[in-house]
């Protein structure tokens, strides 16, 4: 594929792959934190998952010879499109960025400049990462990086980054663990981090160089979507998670209490009553969850206003 520096003959330092769907001026602001980064041989690549609001025309009116434009014919979903760039890029490190996200301008020159001295067994190194609020014009969150090394035990529990737009990953990275599961309709990134800790190493550039934005329409405020995302999750990884029985316990709750607040009690019920078995005591603490505070996440949390999911769906 002739990329967007072949004109130049020369080999982009970092590929930036940036998937969109219906966000033309979210993805604008991002794309612009992304021409201002202050790092050279950037190659960006724009997969657009078949919007209809002008993207196109958008991405293709800036005048930037960096910008490589991927349209998909259907909505493939987010996995999908960060796997088309990823085949698609030609650089050894490979930095994501999503549409509704921004990049301070070194982020990029940190991060590149962070790999030149760590170990050879490093694979990807992130950066602390601000939440602003939309709504409210404010940051609510600041976000700072904590774990290096051999995280993978500590990834079996959760995620350790705020966002995919915090990375950078070398390119062999993928290689190795294989590209995003496209199966899942949340906890991809998580999924994708767990596998690559198999074979690297993380670390990370101790500054706040992302801003995550909030807005309402993020997967976490969509049960539909985030209940069937973790239960693959979970299914997915259940034998690794069963050689760390709290680690298990953990997630079998967190599924039970999401179909709580769900109101899919039915589909509550195996979660909680495997976590049990695996540590009776858990009896206690649901039951109190349940009394104290279940009521009060189901009508006065956010989480009232969230899309809810419907077992009966064939979405998985």
């Amino acid at each position: 594929m002739p990329g967007p520096l072949g004109a130049s003959n020369m080999m982009p330092v970092v590929s930036v792959v940036i998937s969109t769907f219906n966000r033309r001026e979210k993805l604008k602001r991002a794309l612009d934190s992304v021409l201002h980064q202050t790092l050279n041989g950037i190659e960006i690549i724009v997969v657009d998952n078949a919007s209809t609001d002008g993207t196109a025309e958008m991405v293709k009116g800036i005048p930037d010879a960096r910008i490589y434009y991927i349209k998909h014919d259907v909505n493939k979903g987010g996995p999908a499109a960060r796997n088309t760039g990823i085949k698609k890029a030609q650089a050894p490190l490979i930095a994501l960025l999503d549409d509704d996200d921004e990049w301070f301008a070194d982020k990029l020159a940190r991060q590149a400049e962070k790999f030149k001295e760590a170990s050879n067994q490093t694979g990807l190194i992130y950066v602390g990462a601000e939440i602003y609020d939309e709504a409210a014009h404010q940051i609510v969150q600041i976000n700072p990086p904590r774990y290096r090394g051999n995280v993978y035990q500590r990834l079996l529990l959760g995620t350790i980054l705020s966002s995919v737009s915090s990375v950078l990953v070398k390119k062999e990275c993928f290689d190795k663990a294989g590209l995003f599961d496209e199966s899942l309709t949340s906890c991809q990134d998580w999924d994708m981090w767990l596998r690559i800790a198999r074979y690297f190493e993380f670390d990370y550039v101790d500054e706040t160089l992302v801003r995550i934005n909030m807005h309402g329409e993020q997967i976490s405020t969509d049960y539909a979507k985030l209940i069937p995302g973790r239960t693959r999750m979970v299914e997915k990884h259940a034998q690794a998670f069963a050689e760390y029985p709290d680690i298990y316990v953990t997630h079998l709750k967190r599924l039970g209490k999401l179909h709580c607040i769900n109101g899919t009690w039915v589909q509550s019920l195996p979660w909680l009553r495997k976590a049990i078995e695996l540590r009776p005591m858990e009896f206690i603490k649901i039951l109190g969850w349940c009394l104290i505070e279940l009521p009060y996440i189901k009508y006065f949390s956010p989480a009232k206003n969230f899309k809810k999911f419907d077992p009966s769906t064939t979405e998985k």
